[in-house]
């Protein structure tokens, strides 16, 4: 670790899952804050509201302000703002994401008002309460003609009781309805998100950052898409199973981040 400046490490599956932490990985990561070193975390989970996570690791020991925290709900408000002339949005989706969204200043349409005006976007992320009606009112929207923005589109969610569907599941329903892609997906292993991590860190040499995560489809994916070290840490999705069935392959592979600090 000491070879590198910049630690962008993910969430679920490294540090929590499903808000229990994992203690390995959490006085890891607390080390190596304390030694000097800057850590951003990326999330794909649109549904962490960046205060409460703060405050959460904070309490845990790990030292991290709300600002060095994206998460992909983060970066589809960012996109939409900057990239867009978007306005209004239908969410699919949990407080996280809605308070970005409205951190951004855009207008959030509820189901009912759909029926008497069609949103710019439809922004979807995971939902645990979504239901059938939700999603038929997105396709809807999105068949009207609002933008179809998606977090992210991870398979599966690693919780606490198991594997669950991710948001990647959710959007696929309306992708496979419309037989469309989205206009943008915002989160990991898209670039997008790394670039506005690298702009809040200051750290223009990539190969003094290091990528640490627990799933090869989006963050080891992300790292080599990015050109930038990847350590992929077994205490979430991916196996090393999956590591021999895929081309993917991370610079490091550790049991838990504590392999990684002396």
């Amino acid at each position: 670790m000491d070879d590198y400046e910049l630690i962008i490490s993910d969430v679920d599956g490294v540090l929590v899952r499903e808000g229990e932490p994992i203690w390995s990985n959490i006085v890891a990561i607390k080390k190596i804050i304390e030694r000097g070193k800057k850590v951003l975390l990326i999330t794909n989970n649109s549904g962490f509201s960046r205060v409460i996570l703060s405050r959460q690791l904070n309490y845990l020991g790990v030292k991290i302000e709300p600002k060095d925290i994206i998460t992909s709900g983060t970066a589809a408000a960012i996109y939409l703002k900057e990239r867009t002339n978007v306005k209004t949005v239908f969410v699919v989706g949990e407080e996280g994401l809605i308070e970005e969204l409205k951190n951004f200043n855009f207008r959030i349409i509820s189901s009912n008002e759909v029926e008497e005006e069609i949103p710019d976007a439809v922004v979807l992320g995971l939902d645990r309460l979504s239901t059938y009606e939700k999603l038929s009112t997105a396709m809807r929207c999105i068949y009207k003609g609002s933008k179809f923005i998606v977090t992210n589109m991870d398979r599966l969610w690693p919780s606490k009781d198991g594997l669950k569907l991710g948001a990647g599941a959710l959007a696929s329903a309306i992708i496979y309805a419309l037989q469309r892609e989205p206009d943008f997906i915002a989160g990991k292993p898209n670039t997008w998100i790394i670039e506005i991590a690298l702009k809040l860190s200051g750290i223009n040499n990539l190969n003094k950052a290091v990528i640490i995560g627990d799933q090869l489809e989006t963050d080891i994916k992300m790292g080599i898409n990015a050109g930038i070290d990847t350590i992929l840490v077994l205490t979430g999705i991916s196996s090393i199973k999956d590591i021999e069935r895929t081309n993917i392959k991370p610079k490091f592979v550790v049991n838990s981040l504590n392999e990684i600090v002396k």
